[in-house]
């Protein structure tokens, strides 16, 4: 009875141990992500400012145009822009918790009212 009772508890120790590694190692496993969820890849705008909107998931620094910026704590940002008239590049890097790197990018047209 004693070695089954060992058994058990070393078995749900074993368990609990393995259930606390794959949550705190997924972010190792599964990567980083990064979206700009706003604006869309092409889209012309009529307004030089625009909100950046988007989402992230296991990252340690975001830069928006080179800049840092934070997220809050659910992951998401937004970020104020002042655009050129014409073709403007929003480009996103991100640094993920575990040395992994991403970049995103948008390609905007600005065409200002006459």
């Amino acid at each position: 009875m004693r070695r089954f009772a060992a058994i058990f508890i070393f078995g749900l120790l074993l368990t609990a141990f393995f259930i606390y590694f794959v949550f705190n190692f997924q972010g190792f496993w599964l990567g980083p992500t990064v979206s700009i969820d706003f604006p869309e890849e092409g889209v012309t705008l009529n307004n030089s400012r625009v909100l950046v909107k988007g989402r992230s998931r296991d990252i340690s620094r975001l830069e928006l145009n080179g800049r840092p910026i934070y997220t809050d704590e659910k992951g998401n940002f937004e970020e104020e822009l002042i655009l050129f008239s014409g073709l403007n590049i929003i480009e996103l890097k991100a640094d993920g918790r575990f040395g992994r790197k991403l970049f995103e990018q948008r390609m905007v047209m600005v065409r200002m009212p006459e």
